[in-house]
């Protein structure tokens, strides 16, 4: 009774730190409120974990064991499926919303695996288990729509569109626009034309009028902002506190405790800053898009592997699709993706029509996801893994 009680125990509490994954993240996970939410003593952690983190690698291997078990589900409800690329659209839809619609919670553990800090062994090695689960999947699942050369292009989509399509909007359009980009694939797969996107071109003129302006702030409180923002890169949201922003943005601590209150303001100032100054380089990148192709493709690939180890894009985007306060900004990151990729797609394929908003979303996509896939990877192998990347999907096209 006493091993029974126990293991039970044990449960609950790797229960209790996928739930505070969803609705606050690793920042929020204290052996105080694992204590409170699975009603066991928080003495328990440390004498059957040994440690906070060691808990947390455990429950990630639950959150994988329960992907994994959820893939193989999806896998055996194609039994009897003949082989037809033309069949792969709506697979993949579907199995994005219902990922991040019935599996939420564990959609959120696979992300908060990611953001593991690169230098531990542990959390490369969590990344590392959720690579290969997706990867062995998307084998399986390709090969049963005869999509196999599409393999890499698909798994990485996946990657990406399983993260943006945590951040809600409308209901309906979103369910709508993953539809027309799961169409745009299969045709990028097939070498098809692009089909249209309605609801994708609606989301997107409507971000594009109600992108927020860049913060009007006063000059210490840009700088107390740019400070947040850049403890985010760094740290996460933990490492977002009043004192340690005062000490980045050289301020006394009363100053930045007077012109924002509260952690709540910090960090809505610290992801402000991080949207702005990521919407400023995909910009900037873009305007000096070479005109050489092979310029074009070491520039990009240069710039994905100096990107690959920053937090606060991926940290914003989990912090926008945990609250409603932040979700205004769900509608540009998801739909005003593609700039850069546009460019770089004339570049690159100077015998096809002008790359549409679709394709340029789905290279977009492409390229967001390589910069979490390579994050352990050395820089030189880094770059010449996603420069080799980038080329095998445009030539599937």
């Amino acid at each position: 009774m006493i091993e029974t009680t126990a293991k039970s125990s044990d449960i609950r509490l790797i229960d209790a730190v996928i739930d505070i994954w969803e609705t606050g993240g690793a920042d929020a996970v204290s052996a105080r409120q694992l204590s409170a939410n699975a009603d066991v003593p928080a003495s328990s952690i440390y004498h059957h974990f040994g440690s906070l983190e060691q808990l947390s690698v455990l429950a990630q291997e639950r959150a994988q064991r329960d992907a994994r078990l959820w893939g193989q589900d999806r896998l055996v409800q194609m039994d009897g499926l003949s082989t037809d690329p033309r069949a792969f659209p709506g697979f993949f839809a579907g199995l994005v919303d219902d990922w991040v619609h019935d599996q939420r919670g564990v959609a959120f553990a696979w992300r908060e695996g990611q953001l593991l800090r690169t230098k531990s062994p542990a959390g490369a090695q969590v990344r590392a288990g959720w690579r290969t689960l997706w990867r062995d999947f998307w084998e399986q699942a390709c090969d049963r729509f005869g999509l196999s050369h599409g393999v890499d292009m698909v798994d990485h989509l996946f990657e990406n569109e399983a993260f943006l399509h945590m951040l809600k909007w409308r209901r309906a359009v979103d369910r709508a626009g993953l539809d027309e980009l799961a169409q745009g694939i299969g045709a990028w797969l097939m070498g098809e034309a692009m089909p249209a996107s309605p609801w994708r071109d609606f989301a997107r003129n409507l971000a594009m009028a109600q992108a927020p302006e860049p913060p009007d702030h006063d000059p210490t409180t840009a700088r107390i902002a740019e400070a947040a923002a850049a403890l985010v890169e760094e740290a996460g949201p933990s490492g977002v506190t009043h004192r340690a922003v005062a000490e980045r943005a050289e301020l006394t601590l009363g100053v930045v405790s007077h012109k924002l209150r509260t952690k709540s303001e910090l960090l809505q100032a610290g992801y402000e800053g991080i949207y702005v100054e990521a919407a400023s380089r995909v910009r900037a990148r873009a305007s000096a898009a070479a005109a050489d192709a092979a310029a074009a493709l070491d520039g990009i690939a240069d710039f994905l592997t100096v990107s690959r180890g920053g937090r606060g894009v991926d940290a914003l985007h989990l912090a926008v699709a945990r609250d409603a306060a932040l979700r205004p900004f769900g509608l540009q990151l998801r739909y005003l993706r593609g700039a850069t990729s546009r460019s770089l797609l004339s570049l690159l394929r100077p015998d096809h029509p002008k790359p549409g908003h679709l394709e340029a979303a789905i290279l977009s996509g492409f390229l967001a996801a390589v910069t979490r896939l390579h994050a352990d990877s050395d820089a030189d192998h880094a770059r010449t893994k996603i420069r080799a990347d980038i080329v095998r999907m445009i030539a599937i096209r």
